[in-house]
């Protein structure tokens, strides 16, 4: 069984926070959690993360897979070396209304032969 710890969200429209959980990889992901760990509030002043240090450590050594965002607060609080972001790419921003067609310009089209010369000014 490959497990994860993830956050589960929990709480009300606009007002998150999250349980850190272990669960089975391959359950989805508001499916039932093996073990609760800690819980993480990201809209408090400072935000506040909490876990029990020893149940993530044993789980980790049993082969449990932090998510990129637990990884990086497992970081933070200290119980896993902190995480680098130097060399990391950052992705361009998305402009809203863009298509994949829209940043193609297509070539101007020949002029005919049968355009009229422009009028000449006086």
């Amino acid at each position: 069984m490959a497990a994860k710890i993830k956050l589960k969200r929990m709480g009300k429209k606009g007002a998150p926070y999250y349980r850190v959980v272990i669960q089975d990889e391959s359950g989805a992901n508001r499916g039932r959690e093996i073990e609760a760990i800690g819980f993480y509030n990201p809209l408090l002043e400072t935000s506040k993360f909490e876990v029990k240090k020893e149940k993530a450590l044993e789980w980790i050594k049993k082969g449990a897979k932090p998510t990129e965002k637990v990884r990086i607060l497992l970081g933070k609080a200290g119980i896993l070396p902190p995480v680098s972001f130097e060399g990391r790419v950052k992705r361009a921003p998305k402009v809203k209304g863009e298509t994949a067609t829209e940043g193609v310009t297509a070539p101007a089209p020949a002029p005919s032969a049968e355009a009229k010369p422009a009028p000449e000014q006086k």
